[in-house]
């Protein structure tokens, strides 16, 4: 089975899901171009290795050279939840110090997140909505106002960032109340946080009255 890959991207880390084999060659030609590719603008990648079947000596020697490669960049590349057989083979090799696996996507995601970076003591905030343009909105708003702060358009994703990030304030938009209702992990995750609901009809706001209204609820949320 040739290789195929799935991207999505969780705030600034890149998340790329293989399936298939790993194996130097024109099967992953267009994997390494696509790697390629993200180095050049978003140079923190997660490699989720979990349906990979078959990893030959030259596929780890192009894993090492694409971790060499983001390091140089300024960015980093971390593997996650590798299959049994990846495992064995980073075990043989003696490559897992190398390499250094992560068991869960939250636990890279946190490393990869962290890397090259300075800790702040300014609030982590994540925002959780469907709409990309009300998220760009919020997250250039926040943090020109000082805050730190991730995205998500998904349920999925925001609970990797929820249980990597431990952020402060929570800030969900209308849509996604509903799914969260029932979940009783998101519960969990979010009881010591923040959390601020976005009014019904945010995006149709107008911008500046929007921005005054939003900063003041979360300010007021942090401070009681």
């Amino acid at each position: 089975m040739d290789l195929s890959f799935h991207t999505r991207n969780v705030d600034d880390v890149t998340v790329v899901t293989c399936s298939g084999q790993l194996v130097a060659g024109p099967e992953t030609a267009a994997f390494e171009a696509h790697l390629d590719g993200l180095i050049a603008v978003h140079p923190r990648i997660l490699l989720h290795l979990g349906d990979v079947t078959f990893v030959d000596s030259g596929g780890l020697g192009m894993l090492v050279r694409y971790l060499t490669r983001a390091q140089n960049a300024s960015g980093a590349l971390r593997i996650c939840a590798v299959s049994p057989i990846v495992d064995r083979v980073l075990t043989v090799t003696r490559l897992k110090p190398v390499l250094q696996p992560f068991e869960t996507e939250a636990q890279a995601f946190l490393d990869v997140h962290r890397s090259g970076r300075q800790e702040s003591a300014s609030p982590q905030v994540l925002c959780i909505d469907d709409s990309e343009d009300v998220l760009a909105y919020l997250r250039e708003l926040l943090r020109s106002d000082g805050y730190r702060v991730t995205t998500a358009s998904n349920i999925p994703d925001a609970m990797i960032l929820l249980s990597a990030l431990r952020p402060q304030v929570v800030v969900l938009g209308e849509a996604l109340r509903t799914v969260v209702a029932a979940r009783h992990d998101f519960a969990r995750l979010t009881g010591s946080c923040v959390l601020v609901n976005l009014p019904g009809g945010f995006a149709r706001q107008e911008a500046r009255i929007a921005a005054v209204d939003v900063l003041a609820t979360i300010r007021e949320a942090i401070d009681s």
